[in-house]
């Protein structure tokens, strides 16, 4: 089973941690220079009270007494397998990286996702859901007197102030930004 389950809501501000990650691969002849990458992982565990297979729903009692009810998305395999007692530990990493592209191609604007499920090896269930976004923009001008670039994306052109101005000089319109969120959800079941 790919023990994947994403919360009900995200609001619950379980962002703690840094993770560290690579950049996003480049088109052929495409210079890709990260600008900057920010990271947190957070970490829920409980044991599992109440199993509802017909609506994918889990509810797990955690440590200091409260209870979370817990979504199973339809990718995750062998949820007859989790029973009530089992102790549930999801890990979920969010993670953000900008890139400056320059070359052929850099400053095409778009939008692409992906999602991707890996299952853990062995007998208890586990595994990964990786979901990634990744926006393409184009630098349509730079202002270095207010430390602000704009830039047009797929659906909205903004202009985003700059706090390190060195930056700026990097810069020249028509230059590509290239946003990725990705969003890392894994989980594992312990048999009790």
């Amino acid at each position: 089973m790919q023990q994947q389950i994403t919360r009900a809501t995200l609001s619950t501000g379980l962002l703690a941690a840094s993770l560290a990650m690579s950049g996003v691969s480049a088109a052929a002849g495409t210079e890709t220079v990260p600008i900057m990458g920010a990271a947190a992982t957070s970490e829920l565990t409980g044991t599992v009270t109440v199993v509802n297979q017909e609506k994918r729903m889990l509810t797990i009692k955690t440590p200091d007494g409260r209870f979370e009810v817990l979504h199973v998305p339809e990718k995750v395999q062998r949820l007859d397998q989790v029973k009530i007692g089992n102790l549930l530990k999801i890990t979920e990493t969010e993670a953000l990286l900008v890139d400056l592209k320059k070359g052929h191609g850099a400053g095409e604007i778009g939008v692409s996702a992906d999602s991707q499920t890996e299952r853990d090896p062995g007998i208890k269930p586990s595994g990964s859901i990786i979901d990634t976004v990744t926006l393409n923009g184009r630098v349509e001008s730079i202002d270095t007197a207010k430390s602000t670039v704009t830039i047009r994306g797929p659906e909205n052109v903004v202009t985003l102030k700059v706090e390190d101005p060195a930056l700026l000089k990097t810069l020249a319109p028509g230059d590509g930004v290239e946003a990725s969120y990705m969003r890392v959800i894994s989980g594992e079941v312990s048999f009790q």
